[in-house]
């Protein structure tokens, strides 16, 4: 049985990205003392060697990142964890949920195949009845929180960064029916960044 582990970055007030549905205005106020530090990136780099799956979700969301991680890979000036994030991210297996994506914008990319929307919720349990190493989600807000409402989520990993948003899109929609356990926490000094680490049990009967 695989486990389905979500990671997050959020800011201090919970935020997850800006109304235009971009998270580089969230870093205009980043402490002039974090700036180069590359824990995060560590952090999700460890994620992804211990996962055979990435869930992707959202147009949008999947060319920006397959592209951006695409040009890190050719990037003489990357440090070398983003280089090996994006080799990982190049080579392993890559689920895509979307209604809009089509095998066409997907042409570049490697090992990659999409999921309808309608289908995703099976899809993550059959991927998860099979043998093999973990699937994984970064970012994903709307996919991973219907899927936590569907109880297929496994871990969440948050880490908040030292921002505070103000505004903008919260990191959960709704309440979903689940009770949290506390497996560690780590803080990195060297950026502000604060992981808390949780397992992700249903709520329990008559809550």
């Amino acid at each position: 049985m695989r486990t389905l582990t979500v990671c997050n970055f959020t800011t201090v007030d919970g935020v997850y990205e800006d109304d235009d549905h971009d998270i580089a205005s969230l870093f205009e106020h980043w402490h002039p003392d974090y700036r180069g530090a590359d824990s995060f990136d560590f952090h999700t780099t460890a994620l992804m060697r211990a996962s055979d799956t990435l869930l992707l979700s959202g147009k949008r969301s999947t060319l920006g990142n397959l592209g951006y991680w695409a040009g890190v890979r050719g990037d003489p000036d990357a440090t070398r964890i983003r280089r090996e994030f994006a080799e990982l991210i190049r080579t392993m297996e890559k689920v895509v949920v979307s209604d809009t994506i089509t095998a066409a914008d997907l042409a570049p990319y490697e090992n990659v195949r999409i999921v309808p929307v309608a289908e995703s919720r099976a899809e993550v349990a059959r991927l998860k009845k099979q043998e093999g190493r973990g699937i994984l989600i970064l970012l994903g807000r709307v996919l991973w929180n219907d899927l936590m409402h569907a109880g297929l989520v496994d871990e969440l990993h948050l880490v908040t960064f030292p921002l505070i948003g103000g505004g903008g899109v919260r990191l959960f929609g709704g309440r979903p029916p689940v009770a949290l356990r506390l497996l560690g926490t780590h803080v990195w000094e060297e950026s502000g960044n604060v992981l808390m680490r949780w397992r992700v049990d249903p709520a329990p009967a008559g809550s």
